[in-house]
Parts: C-alpha cells; structure tokens; sequence
C-alpha cells in the first residue's frame, strides 16, 4: 500500500512538472515599455497625466489584458503617480499595443520632476507594475520594474 501511494504521489509530481514545463514553452511573457508622459492638466494640488506605455506581445497568439496596476515614481523613490486599469485590450499575436494611462499626480511628484527638469533638462524615472493577461493556458500575472528617463511633459 505504502508503494502504490509512493508511485502516485511520484506520477502527480512529474504530470505537474511537465504542465509547468510546457507553460513555460506556450507562454513568453510580454514585454512593456515607457513611451512617455503628457500633462493633462495643473491644479493646486497635483494633476492629471497620461503615461503610454508600450506593451508587446511575443507569442504567436492574441493575448487579452484583463487588468493593469502601476506606479511611477521620479528619481527612482518620490511616488510621481499610481493606477489600476481594468480594460480589456487585446493585443495581437506578435504585435504590440500602446496603451495610455491617466493618472492623477501629486503636487510634491510635480515639483521634483520640474526640479530635475530645471537642473538636468531630463526626468528620471522608474516604472514598477503588472499586466494580468489571459493566456490560452489561462490568466498571467506578468510585472514589470523599468528605469530611464524621460523629456519634460507636453501639456495636451
């Protein structure tokens, strides 16, 4: 009796370990990317922006977003904005989509981008986040932590 659960309990490990194994061959998660920020619009207390971000997809199927958390952040630490998106966007088999998000920015977050505007002429920033997207073999929580910098807003 002890074998036959062993053989079991073997046979379920190595079934799990092959569905995990061949996930990972179905599924290559997608890439996203900054692609920049307008302002929208200025208040005494904050304001409204909209960051795109680029989001490709490299699998030979169509990939559906079913929600989007994010975060930016200027010089890598003063939370600039924040968000959550719940559109389904669909982007195509080895394609790419880009996605504009409005957020509503604090007045501190303003003051230090214009600050390193002033001083250094560019942005830095950092971008951390997740994409939920439906897959065929079902839903994918895929993060995302990306730095750079960025040219001062464009007011729309």
């Amino acid at each position: 009796m002890h074998r036959r659960s062993l053989i079991t309990g073997v046979a379920i490990a190595l079934a799990a370990f092959g569905c995990s194994a061949a996930a990972r061959h179905l599924f290559t998660a997608p890439t996203v990317a900054f692609r920049g920020v307008a302002l929208e619009s200025i208040g005494p207390f904050g304001g409204r922006v909209h960051v795109n971000l680029l989001v490709r997809n490299p699998n030979p199927y169509s990939l559906s977003t079913s929600a989007m958390t994010y975060e930016l952040f200027v010089r890598d630490t003063v939370a600039l904005a924040r968000g959550a998106d719940t559109l389904h966007r669909t982007v195509v088999g080895h394609d790419s989509l880009v996605v504009a998000l409005p957020l509503d920015v604090s007045l501190r977050g303003l003051l230090v981008a214009g600050n390193a505007v002033v001083g250094y002429g560019m942005v830095p920033y950092r971008l951390v986040g997740d994409i939920t997207a439906e897959t065929p073999i079902g839903a994918r929580k895929i993060p995302f932590d990306q730095k750079g910098e960025f040219a001062p807003v464009q007011v729309r």
